[in-house]
């Protein structure tokens, strides 16, 4: 369940924190405002003590987060900084505690021989921010791992809100997650979660703001210890909540209906392929170069046990790439833009990719040796013969 946080009346805060735990904290934190904010405050972090802890929280109104640092309380107190200029003044700082002290609306800072003092906004105008007062539904640690296999290929614009999104979805005893942009999908399962049926609306399936989850999977990779990943879900508010230990993210959930991916998987092969992925990412690096002024097409060329893939443009030259492959099938020829290669082969850290075509015209699909829960197809570029 979700809760809203409490208002803290006391105005003067008072408290001891370390100047590396509290650069980090905001430079996390401060990632999710946005630099078209609607209302000055939006510009801001509220920061607050709870339970003989700091809370640093942040939104956009579509996203928030609530980050919590352990801190040497003397007064507790609540106060509103514009969030640019204090991560930079305390990422400037020496590596010594620093003393934190509200006055009225502003904040006073002390390090060492370092002070400065800050001109906020009233508290009482920072949107409120959902949190976790109980402990989170659900753990899926493996989301952690499969966020950056799949978030890449959603829509970066919010011209299709939905596209823009990632979709969660339970089907029997697997979690589905899948991302498409129109010109690729990347389908990911988790396998063997029963406590899935505790969260009925994954059921019937979730579109989450790609952004929130890039963000979710971003700060469990910054810390070096084992991590859990909570969730809950609001559907009165239409919210979900992350919980990584010390932060919570919370985003709303796109509404619409998600696309009906499974029907652009192709079901027919004529040409398979088991690929070095290392020779593949830089062969396809290097076609890139040629590339970029005929809008990233590169081609692959399938021959016995070859592959070419190569790049020209007028203006630059023209580069061609052989490597050695394991082939099945009949020689074909594809094409495809060469950054969605990219951003597949930068996700994945298997050793051997597989690829599978039918035709110059049909999607090519990319797996991952040994791991059947991943699929990425890319849409062909159609060339000239």
């Amino acid at each position: 369940m979700l809760y809203y946080a409490l208002r803290i009346t006391i105005k003067t805060m008072k408290l001891e924190i370390l100047q590396e735990n509290l650069a980090k904290s905001l430079s996390i934190v401060s990632r999710i405002i946005s630099s078209r904010a609607q209302l000055p405050i939006l510009n801001n972090v509220l920061l607050s003590t709870d339970r003989g802890r700091l809370k640093i929280s942040a939104t956009n109104l579509e996203t928030g987060i609530n980050f919590w640092i352990g801190a040497k309380i003397e007064k507790e107190g609540i106060v509103s900084i514009p969030a640019k200029v204090l991560t930079e003044f305390v990422s400037s700082l020496p590596p010594e505690k620093v003393q934190l002290e509200s006055k009225q609306d502003g904040l006073k800072i002390t390090c060492g021989s370092y002070q400065a003092e800050f001109v906020g906004l009233p508290a009482s105008e920072f949107p409120p921010i959902p949190f976790l007062k109980e402990k989170p539904t659900l753990i899926i640690n493996h989301l952690i791992e499969a966020i950056p296999q799949v978030v890449f290929a959603a829509a970066q614009d919010e011209s299709r809100p939905v596209l823009a999104g990632v979709f969660l979805k339970i089907i029997g005893q697997e979690l589905i997650l899948a991302a498409t942009d129109g010109y690729r999908l990347s389908k990911k399962k988790i396998v063997g979660f029963k406590e899935m049926e505790k969260i009925k609306e994954l059921e019937k399936g979730l579109i989450i703001p790609n952004w929130a989850l890039s963000e979710v999977a971003r700060i469990a990779g910054e810390k070096e210890e084992e991590k859990k990943l909570g969730l809950n879900i609001s559907p009165q508010s239409k919210q979900i909540i992350f919980a990584i230990d010390e932060a919570e993210i919370i985003s709303q959930l796109i509404e619409g209906e998600f696309p009906e991916f499974e029907k652009v998987i192709p079901d027919k092969t004529e040409t398979k392929l088991i690929i070095e992925k290392e020779a593949l990412l830089r062969a396809v690096r290097i076609a890139s170069i040629f590339a970029r002024e005929s809008a990233n097409i590169i081609k692959f060329e399938i021959q016995n046990e070859k592959l070419e893939i190569s790049a020209n443009t007028a203006q630059v030259g023209s580069n061609v790439s052989e490597i050695e492959v394991k082939t099945e099938g009949k020689k074909n020829r594809i094409a495809f833009n060469s950054r969605y290669l990219l951003d597949f082969l930068n996700s994945v850290d298997s050793e051997q990719i597989s690829f599978e075509m039918s035709t110059s015209l049909n999607p090519g699909v990319f797996k991952t040796v040994g791991d059947k829960t991943l699929l990425h197809i890319i849409m062909p570029v159609r060339i000239q013969e």
